[in-house]
């Protein structure tokens, strides 16, 4: 099977189940590449006749079109965004001398409402919201007494129970269309905010994405193939190159309850042009990373770190088997 053909077959699992249970999250660690799945997967579902899903640049372009035209809506959830903000509520507005408040819609009623009313085949022609980072806020207070509309069965279009509510600012009717589908996306090691709760993942299905070499293997991003090698390498002295590796940094720092899938760097942090690139994504994303781990305790630091670290700044591998060269003295011999 082509790579290609791999690439639509998942996309296919994906957005069928998506068409089934309207609302998914894709989870993962950082860099796995779930924003790029996302807008593969609506401009999949929006448009089943574009056929270029692996081509990164017309996949962006196609889901550019698409959210302009109003079909995708895009927002990120974090820890002070409320109903307000994403339902409907009241604004201020300055009058001349005095200050009034306007109801105004928020990007959840604004998307249901142009799924409701857009051309006569209002009931099949999708409309996708991405909520990115939706771990990170509070989805109970934020989605209020629409949460129940989120199930597939209680949606007014296709469902077997249509439900409608009462919303408490405008005092209209609302309901959450079956051609509206929602999106999500969770770093599995963001531990800022609690954990969803079990009213919100009974309405959302939940997809896992895993670091994966082979992508770097296939990836037509390396210039040259010895960058490509190198890329490899660092990757499974990370990560490891097996789900139940023991000998990768990862492993032998892991700490806490986290799942070592959890806690892997990401391929698209090792997809580089030149072994320069390659190594400026080490110092200034993948190290800072590691450390930011160590930090909140996520990994467990340990004294020969930098080592590691200075080797992965250089494109390298670090071997300690290979003493570490001591630094050249001004004053040695002739």
């Amino acid at each position: 099977m082509t790579q290609k053909n791999q690439i639509i077959n998942i996309l296919e699992q994906y957005t069928q189940l998506l068409k089934d249970k309207r609302n998914i999250i894709l989870q993962g660690a950082p860099g796995v590449g779930k924003t790029y799945t996302t807008a593969s997967i609506a401009v999949r579902l929006c448009n089943p006749n574009f056929s270029e899903l692996e081509d990164h640049a017309k996949v962006m372009e196609e889901y550019e079109r698409l959210r302009q035209e109003g079909q995708i809506a895009f927002c990120t959830f974090h820890q002070s965004m409320d109903y307000e903000d994403f339902v409907e509520g009241l604004k201020p507005e300055l009058q001349g001398d005095h200050v009034t408040y306007k109801i105004e819609a928020g990007i959840f009623k604004q998307i249901c409402e142009r799924a409701h009313t857009t051309e006569e085949d209002t009931s099949t022609k999708p409309h996708i919201l991405i909520i990115d980072e939706i771990n990170r806020g509070n989805i109970s207070r934020i989605f209020g007494e629409l949460i129940t509309l989120l199930e597939a069965d209680k949606r007014t279009g296709e469902g077997a129970h249509p439900i409608k509510v009462k919303l408490p600012y405008s005092k209209e009717d609302f309901s959450v269309p079956s051609n509206l589908y929602i999106i999500g996306t969770m770093n599995t090691t963001d531990r800022s905010t609690g954990s969803i709760d079990y009213a919100v993942r009974r309405r959302f299905a939940f997809i896992t994405l895993k670091t994966d070499p082979e992508v770097i293997k296939a990836s037509t991003k390396f210039k040259e193939e010895d960058t490509r090698a190198k890329a490899l390498a660092l990757f499974k002295q990370i990560n490891g190159d097996s789900t139940d590796d023991t000998r990768s940094f990862i492993a032998t720092h892991k700490a806490g309850d986290f799942d070592l899938e959890d806690l892997k760097v990401g391929h698209s942090y090792f997809l580089a042009e030149t072994l320069e690139a390659l190594q400026m994504k080490m110092r200034y994303e993948v190290i800072p990373l590691l450390r930011e781990y160590i930090k909140d305790g996520i990994l467990q630091g340990k004294n020969g770190d930098e080592s590691y670290f200075a080797a992965w700044e250089k494109g390298e591998c670090f071997n300690a088997s290979v003493p570490e060269k001591p630094e050249a003295s001004s004053d040695s011999e002739a």
